[in-house]
């Protein structure tokens, strides 16, 4: 995945966020251990639009330079706050905007990409978040999910950095497995070619 992006995506809207601290091991991980070049996009620090249907070119300012982040990467690790057990409202107005090579723009960015998923929540409750909600909306624009997520709840934690080895290393484990599965992707027949669903 030489002179490819890994974009991380913090779905949270916090700028003290566990969710990106958990991201930023992961990205790091990557660009140190498999030397790819890494991008953050915090949604606390977007202003961004509500989605309401229009095509991805009729987006200005923040919102526009948020997906052209989107669009440009090659691989994803998504992260997110879980609340009342699903991921944030925040990443499911950008995931609204994003195209799937249909009416809403004739790009697919997350289609056949890799995409390592982290959920964050208060406690061990909303685990399931990650393969009941996260998953589905990534089979959804046809990506490839890494089989293995992480999810970290606030004992973790300790004044929002990350204090559990065991973590750490699981974030840093899906960084690589990110880059592994894209390149996978890249290099393979039908994975490159299979797509969404529907």
């Amino acid at each position: 995945m030489a002179d490819r992006t890994l974009l991380g995506i913090v779905g949270s809207v916090s700028a003290d966020s566990r969710t990106r601290t958990a991201v930023e091991v992961a990205l790091d991980a990557a660009a140190d251990e498999r030397g790819v070049e890494t991008a953050l996009l915090h949604l606390a620090e977007y202003d961004l639009d509500t989605a309401d249907g229009r095509g991805i070119d009729n987006y200005e300012g923040d919102t526009a330079e948020a997906l052209e982040l989107i669009v440009e990467a090659d691989a994803y690790v998504v992260g997110t706050p879980v609340y009342r057990g699903s991921y944030s409202g925040a990443l499911k107005n950008l995931l609204d905007m994003v195209p799937r090579g249909q009416w809403q723009g004739d790009v697919a960015p997350f289609e056949n990409a890799a995409v390592g998923l982290v959920a964050t929540g208060a406690t061990n409750h909303h685990f399931l978040a990650v393969d009941q909600e996260l998953r589905p909306v990534f089979a959804f624009f046809g990506a490839h999910t890494v089989g293995g997520a992480v999810y970290a709840n606030g004992d973790q934690f300790d004044e929002g950095e990350i204090a559990d080895g065991d973590l750490r290393d699981h974030l840093e484990l899906l960084g690589g497995a990110t880059v592994e599965l894209s390149a996978a992707v890249e290099d393979g027949d039908a994975l490159g070619e299979i797509g969404p669903a529907i």
